[in-house]
């Protein structure tokens, strides 16, 4: 399960991309359930009440992330889903809310960093492939392998989503986020195993 690292993907970008939202969008931290209600709740049990995009992402808050998926889903659940899978991403046969905060399985780090790359590539995807060039040593035959670039979202959501992904390093891992002075984006995620 990919845990919060799934925001960006389900929520966020689905939402500045389909409804017009922006980091400085507001959403209300407060008690809430999912639809079919079941509480959700933040990592502390606590409630910070009006955030905007940004702080939410970076204080990794599961209850704006969760409002900003019921907000593109009521819109239209197609958009979510093309969304994530435009980027690469397999959360199964259903599409629950669950999804929202990562609670589902079958996705592998190599998929979530080729989502995660669209952003910073101004919203093109490519497929993960491990080599460029291979020779076969028996007979010198060369196999190249060419990526294909796919415009999977606006340029002006990948700009808000690296921007916000820039401030989640900052929010989520403080001093490590500094290394040599690089500017890079981040989003942290935790999953329980039993």
């Amino acid at each position: 399960q990919p845990g919060s690292t799934a925001k960006i993907l389900f929520d966020y970008g689905p939402y500045i991309e389909y409804l017009n939202g922006s980091p400085a969008t507001l959403f209300l931290d407060e008690e809430t359930t999912y639809s079919n209600g079941t509480p959700i709740k933040n990592a502390d049990g606590k409630y910070n009440g009006l955030m905007t995009m940004r702080d939410a992402l970076a204080a990794s808050r599961n209850i704006p992330a969760l409002r900003a998926f019921q907000a593109v889903y009521k819109e239209n659940p197609d958009y979510i889903k093309n969304f994530v899978k435009n980027l690469g991403i397999d959360y199964g046969g259903e599409l629950y809310e669950s999804a929202a905060i990562g609670g589902f399985d079958g996705v592998s780090p190599v998929q979530m960093s080729a989502a995660y790359a669209a952003y910073g590539r101004g919203g093109y995807y490519i497929k993960p492939y491990s080599y460029t060039e291979a020779t076969l040593l028996e007979n010198g035959k060369v196999y190249n392998k060419t990526s294909e670039k796919v415009k999977v979202m606006s340029e002006e959501t990948a700009y808000m989503m690296t921007s916000l992904l820039q401030s989640s390093a900052q929010g989520g891992l403080g001093a490590q986020a500094n290394v040599g002075g690089a500017v890079f984006g981040a989003k942290t995620g935790t999953s329980n195993y039993d």
